[in-house]
């Protein structure tokens, strides 16, 4: 082979002749690779909610927690009998700092009487809830230590009071709503008393309140 020709087939290239290939590959790559999804917002605090009997009469709470979700909150549906373990599972949530903030309870019937026993459970423990809403309790009305903010929504159609009072200890603040036109079994159902929920959770979530509480000297209930 003559040496010319040679000489040409091993000459080593000009770098500056590869760099523009170089240049290229970056967004080559990018056009064969999907961009990574945008991490899921954080929910804007934890709302457990509490049905009534046999999750039969409670299917206003059902509709709240769907509007709750849209919103952006973390809200959980449970039956009325559930509260002691899952005040237990709140509670080491708590000790372990991973309990979103505001804490919201809300229950109807037999389901408000297992929210202010759950947040009563809480209470005991020293750990604090933001805000507690009864539609219509059925034999819980007193309220322990624990929620630092009550709001009851009841009537009075079938002559028995449902008003809230609070229980020896109780230092924070119960409101008690008389609702017309509504029986025990339509009053968590009205759209017009979930935007109020709904208004009152989100001033807790621009204030994002997480009142401390000292432990409890006894167990929960």
């Amino acid at each position: 082979m003559p040496d010319d020709i040679r000489t040409r087939m091993n000459r080593p290239s000009h770098p500056l002749r590869r760099r523009p290939a170089l240049l290229l590959l970056p967004a080559l790559a990018a056009c064969g690779t999907a961009r990574p999804p945008h991490p899921a917002p954080a929910a804007r605090g934890r709302v457990v909610l509490f049905r009534g009997l046999l999750n039969l009469f409670s299917t206003g709470i059902d509709v709240l927690a769907a509007s709750l979700r849209q919103a952006g909150w973390s809200a959980t549906t449970h039956n009325h009998s559930a509260w002691r373990g899952l005040a237990d599972r709140t509670a080491a949530e708590a000790r372990d700092g991973g309990l979103p903030r505001p804490l919201v309870v809300i229950g109807h019937s037999f389901g408000a009487d297992a929210a202010i026993l759950f947040t009563g459970r809480l209470g005991a423990r020293g750990i604090a809830t933001d805000l507690l809403v009864t539609f219509d309790p059925s034999w819980i009305l007193a309220v322990p230590r624990g929620p630092r903010r009550v709001l009851n929504f009841h009537q009075d159609r079938d002559g028995y009071s449902r008003r809230l009072q609070p229980e020896n200890g109780f230092d924070g603040t119960i409101e008690n709503r008389l609702v017309n036109g509504h029986s025990h079994l339509s009053i968590e159902k009205d759209p017009a008393l979930h935007r109020l929920v709904l208004d009152r959770l989100a001033v807790l979530d621009g204030a994002r309140v997480a009142p401390a509480r000292p432990p409890g000297a006894t167990a929960g209930r």
